[in-house]
């Protein structure tokens, strides 16, 4: 998650958002109200669909100058967005990029104030953990939950564990599945 995130307010204008994404180099951008809460979405789509000037030279026929008024984002904004919890499995997140077109997601809190941003490339960057990273996130998720250390062989996502005679085996494994970055979990 980037935090904190950019937003921009209900009341500002389709220039300035443009400004922003373009400038950021980001695909879309919440929009929050007076409260810092998320009420929309501007995204690159919303922002092109019917605010790029014809070019008169494009279809050989003259045109007239755009008279467009500035439209503010409340007018073009996509609302009542789909919003996360910082607590929200990093799975179901996936799914929800994996089943739309969204790129990013607003991530809230319980009263919907604007925590921060996660994307697409957040998550592919977690499933992307080096291995000796991953090795001590699990390390860490063990000694966290009280578990005793495992020999633990990492492998682009993929761990393998020495079981043991401790009886822990399983929770041992329903630990370190959920470090994120954990694809599969094998106890040998």
């Amino acid at each position: 998650m980037t935090s904190p995130a950019r937003s921009l307010h209900q009341s500002a204008t389709v220039d300035d958002a443009i400004e922003l994404l373009g400038g950021l180099r980001i695909s879309a951008v919440p929009v929050v109200d007076d409260h810092g809460r998320v009420i929309g979405i501007v995204s690159e789509a919303d922002l092109l669909r019917d605010h790029l000037p014809r070019d008169p030279r494009a279809h050989l026929r003259p045109d007239a100058p755009s008279t467009r008024p500035r439209l503010l984002l409340a007018e073009v904004m996509s609302s009542a967005p789909t919003t996360v919890t910082p607590v929200a499995d990093c799975s179901d997140v996936a799914q929800t990029f994996a089943g739309t077109s969204f790129k990013s997601l607003p991530v809230v809190d319980d009263q919907g104030l604007l925590l921060g941003v996660v994307s697409r490339s957040d998550l592919v960057r977690v499933l992307s953990a080096p291995n000796p990273v991953l090795a001590d996130a699990i390390a860490t998720a063990l000694a966290i939950a009280g578990l005793p250390p495992r020999p633990t062989m990492v492998q682009s996502g993929h761990v393998t564990l020495t079981g043991s005679d401790d009886g822990l085996d399983d929770a041992v494994r329903a630990v370190v599945a959920t470090v994120p970055g954990v694809r599969s979990v094998d106890l040998v």
